[in-house]
């Protein structure tokens, strides 16, 4: 299924996904937004390895201010050299894991006389949930930690979605999905 210019969507760049074959009269797809490019990520990560670098250069070359060079203590040289190396791999570590967590992806969609909200994460089983539009209930709430959390429930039901975007984008969100229910449901 393709994505029409008309169709709302939030995030950056979609991601390449693969979404029911059913002819949705109206759906939105989300994903959390990232403000690093890979691009960026790759001059980050060299700017930050040069500067380690030239620290660790500097450990070898440096006098300090009582005349001992840290060449003459190679114990001290390896723990300052093996810190680096590991902040610089935990740091390229964890932005390896964001990427991969930005994958994840929410569809919420009218099909036929349903409305189906889609969960998909990299790495966990997709979910999926079925509500009747007409007696869909959309509402936002705020909690001392979310605030506009949006909610839809039926029959018992209450999912979350869009955690990841902003409280302004979960109550705009939360408009266009009355709107949809109230025009093709």
């Amino acid at each position: 299924m393709s994505f029409s210019d008309d169709k709302p969507v939030a995030g950056g760049n979609p991601p390449a996904i693969d979404v029911s074959g059913e002819t949705a009269a109206w759906q939105v797809m989300l994903w959390p937004h990232r403000s690093l490019s890979p691009r960026g990520l790759r001059i980050f990560l060299t700017v930050l390895g040069s500067l380690f670098a030239f620290f660790a250069a500097m450990t070898f070359l440096a006098p300090t201010p009582y005349e001992i060079e840290w060449s003459a203590h190679p114990g001290v040289v390896i723990i300052v050299i093996g810190f680096m190396a590991a902040v610089f791999g935990l740091v390229w570590a964890l932005f390896l894991r964001n990427y991969r967590d930005a994958r994840y992806h929410e569809r919420i969609a009218i099909e036929r006389d349903m409305l189906v909200i889609e969960a998909r994460h990299p790495s966990r089983p997709p979910k999926r949930w079925e509500f009747r539009p007409y007696w869909t209930k959309v509402r936002t709430r705020t909690t001392r930690h979310v605030e506009n959390q949006l909610l839809l429930s039926s029959s018992g039901r209450i999912v979350a979605v869009g955690a990841f975007l902003t409280p302004d984008e979960r109550a705009s969100l939360a408009v266009e999905i009355e709107d949809a229910i109230s025009r093709f449901a």
